[in-house]
């Protein structure tokens, strides 16, 4: 009898499949085993079998061990991970491994938590309790248990007494119950009873409308403006859902940060209800026990971040993404896709729902809703254009002209009052400026020399507090200098603003206030965040001062003023798509002010008030602006009028990447004439982390046409001699170029 021929998938950066026989042992598909390769052993994922009469058996390897005790992949995740990697022009193997929890990766069995959980055999269901003496009091309270419930779990147990587990084995050992061990449940939180909100009538329109189709794929736009209800209808939405058996929900958050309110929310109106949550913040443990959870169906509601669109649920029935225009969803690096397409494209393939939910979406999303009315399979549009508190108004948006009044420490007059009146009022500010740090620049008084980053291009950031210049970029760090290393003057000074030097300038101007500061600096250690939210809750914190961590998804009912400081830069952009990203990052940050039943305010400070971009911002009229930005989209021939992929290559000297690009071009053009293809070019950051960088972007009409293209050109650029001298990604559907 021939010996059966496995297909495995390793992490190795080769877009192929690698040949073992079995060795004996029975796997399957989806299965973690362990093989030989070259002069180590790698872990691999089964993918199929091979026709035996193709192959020289002498000169194939046999696997080493299969991993028994975990659950295989099911061919649903596998195969969106297939056709992720076939999308994304990236090796199988390395797509399915990187999907993985790290755990999973690692050549050893997967340990994660297990527990006992018992139930009666026939000879237990037949006794009964006063066979057992008296003064066993533990065991006849065991028993009981095991009478009232099918199965107790070891939790249960220790609720009982610290010592049940020990009665339980003694019932194992007389024949009177089994032990089979299971994947242990998260332990739930036990949070006080909420309020439970009445809809309003755009609210309840928009979960009627979702619910009638609840049984085949259909991808919702819910567009709503900040503060408009959003999360209870996801809510509403999930309690029709959980109502079928087993059934499992994929909530996407495009941050961390998010997840902790999102958590408690979810928590606190679906009591008893197993919920896990799927982040990079997870201890690896951790991860692969929420991972598990999942994967097995134990888990019925699953919180994560992008890599979680890939977790196998073997019974999901609803997607939600929520900010869906966030470009955190897009990976940029390893296989650079986007989580967001990818969900979309995991409900059309389980022929399930998908809702899209955004007060700024994605041009992309937006199109599909309001612009492909021909076009099969569009967006359904679902509008929330009031506050979900029903004295909750829009806050008042004020742009301040900066060239017209004296700035005190980089702040206006009406900025500085406005604070003032909140500090008396007991109301909360917050102050949003996306850049860490303390100043951006340090420059010299007398020569103008700024400091540099020796290996990108790039300026070094002051961060005054730890007395260092840091790359923001590649980490580089260095100690400030005390003189001009080009003219040796003295005087050098730390100019503009990070939120290091906002949260010292409020200090100085308002002593009195409680300040906290929230980046990426800030909140390294682990649950800060959470800390920090808590004590905006408690009311013990009157100023926030953050990045883009704060300005998206965050309920605090008491703060009522939003300062925005120096934006300008984004408004002039080479990248076309920074006045979107713009728009949607100060309508999301003007979102968090007037939440409840005070007032909102927002002040921008900008020395372009009157800019098409900040007219809109005042009329909070997203859609406007939106179509206004297709229409220019269609003009340039710009995503999304266009399907656009774009070819990095960086090396230690320019000339291989530019040969290698140039290379490139001729290769496309001679593949096919439908695709346009600019460049070689230099991006705006020439080098980065020591590396010399060019690119060309490949541009079609349509999607087909781009990946005919791609995957031609990739074989062929693999082959090429030079693609060993330099490193090359391919970004299709890039966000940023």
């Amino acid at each position: 009898m021939p010996k059966p021929i496995l297909q495995i998938a390793l992490d190795v950066p080769l877009n192929r499949l690698f040949d073992y026989l079995s060795g004996g042992l029975h796997v399957l598909v989806g299965q973690r085993v362990l093989v030989p390769f070259g002069q180590r052993n790698q872990i691999g994922i089964v993918m199929g079998s091979a026709d035996v009469s193709e192959h020289p058996l002498e000169k194939l390897k046999s696997i080493k061990q299969a991993f028994t005790d975990e659950l295989p992949i099911d061919e649903e995740a596998l195969g969106l991970i297939k056709f992720s990697a076939e999308y994304y022009q990236y090796p199988l193997g390395q797509a399915l491994l990187s999907a993985l929890p790290a755990r999973l990766r690692q050549i050893a069995p997967a340990v994660s938590r297990k527990q006992f959980a018992y139930s009666l055999t026939d000879l237990g269901c037949s006794s009964a309790i006063e066979q057992i003496p008296k003064r066993q009091l533990l065991k006849r309270h065991v028993f009981a248990a095991l009478q009232e419930n099918e199965v107790i779990t070891e939790a249960d147990l220790d609720a009982i007494s610290n010592s049940a587990r020990k009665a339980a084995k003694l019932l194992v050992a007389e024949g009177w119950a089994i032990a089979k061990q299971v994947q242990a449940i998260q332990s739930l939180m036990e949070l006080p009873p909420v309020d439970v909100p009445e809809l309003n009538d755009e609210q309840a329109h928009a979960v009627k409308q979702i619910v009638q189709d609840l049984e085949v794929f259909k991808a919702w736009l819910l567009h709503g403006i900040t503060g408009s209800g959003k999360t209870e209808v996801y809510i509403r939405l999930m309690q029709h859902i959980l109502v079928q058996n087993n059934a499992q929900i994929l909530v996407l958050v495009p941050e961390i940060n998010l997840t902790p309110q999102l958590e408690t929310r979810f928590r606190s109106r679906f009591a008893g209800v197993p919920l896990v949550t799927l982040h990079s913040n997870l201890s690896e443990s951790e991860r692969l026990h929420h991972w598990q959870l999942a994967q097995s169906g134990a888990a019925k509601i699953i919180i994560g971040t992008r890599l979680s669109v890939f977790t196998p649920l073997p019974n999901l029935k609803l997607i939600i993404i929520d900010e869906e225009h966030d470009s955190s969803y897009k990976q940029q690096d390893s296989m650079r896709y986007h989580a967001r397409d990818l969900a979309v494209i995991r409900a059309k393939r389980l022929n399930i729902p998908v809702v899209l939910g955004s007060a700024t979406p994605a041009l992309e999303s937006w199109q599909n809703a309001t612009g492909n009315q021909n076009k099969a399979n569009k967006y359904n549009l679902l509008s929330l254009n009031q506050r979900a508190v029903s004295a909750a108004k829009l806050p008042v948006i004020d742009c301040i002209d900066t060239t017209k009044v004296n700035l005190q420490l980089g702040l206006t007059p009406q900025l500085i009052t406005a604070l003032k009146l909140r500090l008396a009022r007991k109301e909360q500010s917050l102050l949003f400026i996306n850049r860490r740090g303390y100043s951006p620049v340090l420059l010299c008084s007398a020569c103008h020399w700024v400091a540099p980053c020796m290996r990108c291009s790039a300026r070094l950031v002051v961060h005054l507090g730890q007395r260092k210049l840091r790359c923001h970029h590649c980490g580089h760090e260095q100690n400030i200098p005390k003189q001009c290393p080009s003219c040796g003057n003295a005087d050098l000074h730390p100019t503009g603003h990070g939120t290091q030097r906002l949260e010292q300038t409020l200090a100085q101007l308002l002593p009195a206030a409680r300040i906290a500061r929230v980046d990426r600096d800030s909140i390294s250690r682990k649950n800060a965040l959470v800390e920090i939210l808590d004590q905006v809750h408690n009311q013990e914190i009157d100023i926030l001062v953050g990045t883009q961590m704060l300005a998206k998804g965050h309920d605090f009912p008491n703060l009522t003023l939003v300062g925005v400081i120096d934006t300008d830069s984004a408004l002039y952009s080479p990248d076309f798509r920074a006045s979107e990203r713009l728009f949607a990052q100060l309508m999301q940050v003007a979102g968090r002010a007037g939440r409840a039943d005070k007032a909102g305010q927002v002040i921008i400070q900008t020395q372009f008030p009157d800019h098409a971009l900040f007219n809109a911002l005042r009329r909070q009229d997203y859609a406007s602006y939106a179509n206004a930005l297709l229409l220019e989209r269609q003009a340039m021939q710009f995503p999304p009028a266009s399907f656009i992929a774009l070819l990095r290559a960086e090396a230690n000297n320019y000339a291989p990447v530019q040969q290698f690009l140039t290379f490139a071009v001729q290769l496309a053009q001679n593949i096919t004439k439908s695709v346009m293809v600019y460049g070689p070019i230099r991006p705006q950051m020439e080098r980065l982390k020591g590396l010399e960088r060019g690119q060309l972007l490949l541009q079609a009409n349509t999607r087909a046409d781009l990946q005919r293209l791609l995957k031609a050109l990739v074989m062929q650029l693999d082959a090429h001699a030079l693609s060993k001298k330099i490193r090359w990604t391919l970004d299709i559907d890039p966000l940023e170029l």
